[in-house]
């Protein structure tokens, strides 16, 4: 009797501890997930209260890899170090591999972006050597990482403007004011971290281009504000008048460099407008944008109805561009057939054949400088009023 009961109790103790093991990791795998970020955060809180070198997990850490404790059972799973997860950018304060004037570089955890501002001025992509600004970062409200506007608020942020801005660094969600003595591409970063450091990043901001010796008198300009791309494809616009202390290096055209101070687009299709984009840039880090009028072109020749009283003549069927040089009261567009009754349309509204044939118009086409497309099928002569 006695090895009876013996056996019977190694046997029940033998039996349930698996068994309260058990019921502790069914436990643990039936946490669902907002149970387990509600627990790393209390671990969280523990932790650093406990000690400051203590791991921290975040929503992402696996369940099989956080040490939770199952029940009264104490089964305590293998842990390891996990630390929040962040993003960094190249080396701070170099210059970035974009150029300066550039929109500001969203962060890869979305949180948002910064840039430079002067006197209020937000988004400034360059100033004169010895100028100062102040930088600031904006919160993407349409952030992933979860970061609200109130976390922004209690946010930390340090900057680093590397060795071109004066102080080199920074605290705040504006800086300080940022002097820069030296000509040449400055750029900036700002790692910004929330929630006790658990959602952190270094964004780099919008590069700022400082400039030395101002480049001043710049005029560009064409010969043809409109042409026809059929018979005259080319179109060349040339810049003069440019002085500075320093001497001139660079023509940038469209982004090619040396093309000089003139500059000629081949065209292949019409456009209501085009205008290369012109930097011309010194030896002494000075880059300025040169602003240059733009062209129309157009398939085959235009026609201008100057007035009430004048008219084109077109003369043959076909397709024709034809710009009402005036504000036209009635709003109407007419023809008269030349060798006979004609018909057509203006911008794809029909005209019927007949000795004198209409087609209304629209406000824009009588605002003055529009163009509209007049489709004949015989020798016309024609006028808006």
């Amino acid at each position: 009797m006695k090895y009876f009961f013996e056996l019977l109790t190694r046997n029940f103790v033998i039996g349930i501890v698996p068994f309260a093991m058990l019921i502790a990791c069914s436990d643990y795998e039936g946490m669902i997930d907002d149970e387990y970020d509600e627990w790393i955060a209390e671990q969280n809180s523990s932790a650093n209260q406990s000690s400051s070198s203590a791991n921290v997990l975040t929503p992402d850490t696996p369940k099989s890899s956080a040490s939770i404790p199952a029940s009264s059972a104490q089964v305590t799973l293998s842990s390891s170090s996990v630390t929040p997860t962040t993003t960094s950018s190249s080396s701070l304060g170099s210059t970035p591999g974009s150029s300066a004037g550039e929109k500001p570089e969203v962060s890869k955890l979305n949180l948002g972006y910064c840039y430079a501002t002067v006197n209020g001025v937000n988004e400034v992509t360059s100033i004169q050597k010895g100028a100062s600004v102040i930088w600031a970062v904006k919160l993407n409200p349409d952030n992933t990482s979860g970061v609200t506007a109130t976390d922004f608020v209690n946010g930390s942020f340090s900057w680093d403007f590397g060795t071109a801005g004066m102080p080199a660094t920074s605290t705040g969600r504006t800086s300080s004011a940022i002097t820069y003595a030296t000509s040449g591409t400055a750029g900036a970063s700002v790692t910004a971290s929330f929630k006790g450091g658990l959602v952190s990043e270094t964004i780099t901001c919008a590069p700022l281009q400082v400039n030395g010796d101002p480049i001043t008198g710049c005029t560009c300009a064409t010969e043809a504000s409109s042409v026809d791309y059929t018979s005259n494809p080319d179109v060349t616009w040339t810049v003069t008048g440019c002085t500075s202390q320093s001497m001139l290096v660079s023509y940038l055209w469209d982004g090619i460099d040396g093309s000089g101070a003139s500059y000629t687009k081949t065209f292949t299709a019409a456009t209501a407008g085009y205008a290369p984009i012109l930097k011309v840039a010194n030896e002494d880090n000075t880059v300025v944008d040169v602003t240059c009028p733009a062209v129309k072109v157009n398939e085959g020749p235009e026609y201008i109805i100057a007035d009430g009283q004048s008219k084109v003549e077109l003369p043959a069927a076909g397709k024709y561009n034809v710009v009402i040089g005036y504000a036209c009261l009635s709003e109407t567009f007419y023809c008269n057939g030349n060798d006979g009754p004609v018909g057509g349309s203006v911008n794809g509204t029909p005209m019927a054949s007949s000795w004198y044939t209409t087609a209304p118009l629209t406000a824009a086409d009588c605002s003055g400088s529009a163009t509209v497309v007049v489709e004949v099928d015989g020798p016309a002569t024609c006028g808006a009023q």
